[in-house]
């Protein structure tokens, strides 16, 4: 039995410990290239935005722009802020754009630079959680799975994410979700940290219909961390299902069951096949930007998730808080696929190559390749021969460059072209805010020309956006 707060390591033999005394911690040796590696896809999609941004409101922003019209003369209530959009209850993106565009003069650079803001947290958050996993474990190897996670952090593979400010709402609600994990999986528990990550499970519910799903996994959480004690573990799993209720019960207040793609929300149970293809192109949608590849990416990356965690549970259950995170990541991304499928697989499974759901199905991909550092450095470790160490790890080495350069290859290829494309679309589209003659051009902005000749009244009358 292991003593509560005990930090479980890896076996080292009495010559690694002398040789370790004499030379440097291998971690501050790397620290500058992977700090370096680390910050380059950021850099790139830093210089991509400010080059290829559009200051212009785009699609749903043209549903926002009568609030923010209402803001400036009567005034806003919580039910305004609190109505529904599609599946989702927008509260905390909401005050954060209000807030922005008021601020601005609803200039869309300020929202896209909080966007970069909020993934440069999550990749934070994760590099945190993988450090702190790997020092747990007693693993001081390079630290890869570090820039390859800020690739899929930052790739330009989610060009609509990244050009799009109305995408506040899905980082703030990743990054919510990562948070509130990283403080539940913390050792040791502490009440403190416990009302931490029920707000941050607020905050993710009111800014993505996904968030629901943090409630359930926070309960598996505090179900596999340690405790003091049962009495312990009884009042905090009591307090979570009394707040999961109380979060369910006012998010489903008045709530309208319609369907985005307008087929019944029982379509996936009525084709079953169509729904599982959907959630593996959305799984693998991060990795390579191509349906059928991504249908075959997909069900590889489940797999993996589903072979390593049971791996990991069976081999290393003693040190379980140490990489549940990475498991409940990737819980969070299978969910959100299954979820997200519900209300989508209506437009048919080619929808969940949209990659505005990246953020999302990412986090299944951090967890693999944690996963596979974990496996790495114990093929390393205790591997019985040296050829079966080194074909061990030569294979693991070919499995992920693999990964990391098709996600390079989505990212640099692909996401560059959706950023010149976006760019060439939408600038004569913002030009042609100021006459509001060319039906063609205001359809590019959103689906209906008349809305946003209304849209446009208000903007003007409040001296907001291109009008400013």
């Amino acid at each position: 039995m292991i003593p509560a707060g005990r930090v479980v390591t890896e076996p080292e033999s009495s010559q690694g410990t002398a040789q370790r005394g004499r030379k440097r911690n291998p971690r501050i040796l790397f620290r500058p290239a992977v700090l370096i590696l680390a910050l380059l896809p950021l850099f790139i999609l830093v210089l991509n935005v400010a080059e290829y941004h559009v200051d212009v409101p785009f699609w749903d922003q043209w549903n926002f722009i009568p609030l923010l019209g209402q803001s400036y003369e009567q005034g806003l209530t919580l039910a305004d802020l609190y109505g529904q959009h599609n599946e989702h209850r927008l509260l905390f993106p909401r005050l954060i754009m209000l807030g922005l565009a008021r601020a601005s003069r609803y200039n869309i650079v300020w929202e896209l630079v909080v966007i970069i803001l909020l993934a440069s947290a999550i990749f934070a958050l994760l590099r945190h959680q993988f450090f702190k996993t790997a020092g747990a474990l007693g693993y001081s190897g390079f630290p890869w799975p570090v820039p390859v996670i800020s690739l899929l952090v930052f790739t330009l593979g989610q060009a609509e994410n990244w050009l799009w400010g109305w995408q506040i709402q899905i980082f703030l609600n990743v990054l919510a979700v990562v948070a509130g994990i990283v403080i539940l999986g913390s050792r040791p528990f502490r009440w403190g940290k416990y009302w931490y990550a029920l707000g941050c499970g607020i905050l993710a519910t009111y800014s993505f219909a996904n968030g629901l799903l943090f409630w359930p996994l926070g309960f598996l959480g505090l179900i596999l961390i340690p405790f003091e004690n049962g009495r312990q573990r009884k009042q905090a799993l009591a307090l979570w299902t009394a707040a999961t209720v109380g979060v369910a019960v006012s998010y489903l207040y008045q709530f309208r069951y319609e369907s985005p793609s307008g087929t019944p929300w029982t379509q996936f149970l009525e084709h079953p096949g169509e729904y599982l293809k959907y959630l593996f192109i959305y799984l693998g949608r991060p990795v390579i930007n191509y349906q059928e590849y991504a249908l075959a990416i997909g069900v590889i990356g489940l797999l993996l998730f589903g072979f390593l965690s049971l791996y990991l549970f069976l081999k290393k259950r003693g040190a379980l808080p140490a990489f549940l995170p990475f498991f409940l990541f990737g819980l969070y991304s299978i969910g959100c696929g299954l979820l997200t499928g519900i209300g989508r697989v209506g437009f048919g499974s080619h929808q969940a190559m949209d990659g505005r759901y990246v953020p999302f199905s990412s986090l299944i991909w951090v967890a693999d390749f944690a996963f596979l550092f974990i496996l790495s450095q114990q093929i390393r470790t205790r591997a019985r021969t040296r050829p079966g160490r080194i074909l061990g790890l030569a294979g693991l080495a070919i499995l992920v460059s693999l990964f990391a350069f098709w996600i390079g290859r989505t990212s640099y290829r692909v996401g560059y072209r959706v950023f010149k494309s976006y760019h060439s679309r939408m600038l004569p589209a913002r030009q042609e805010l100021l006459r509001g003659e060319d039906e063609e051009l205001l359809l590019r902005l959103y689906n209906d020309a008349a809305y946003v000749r209304r849209g446009i009244e208000v903007l003007k009358k409040h001296k907001l956006a291109v009008f400013r």
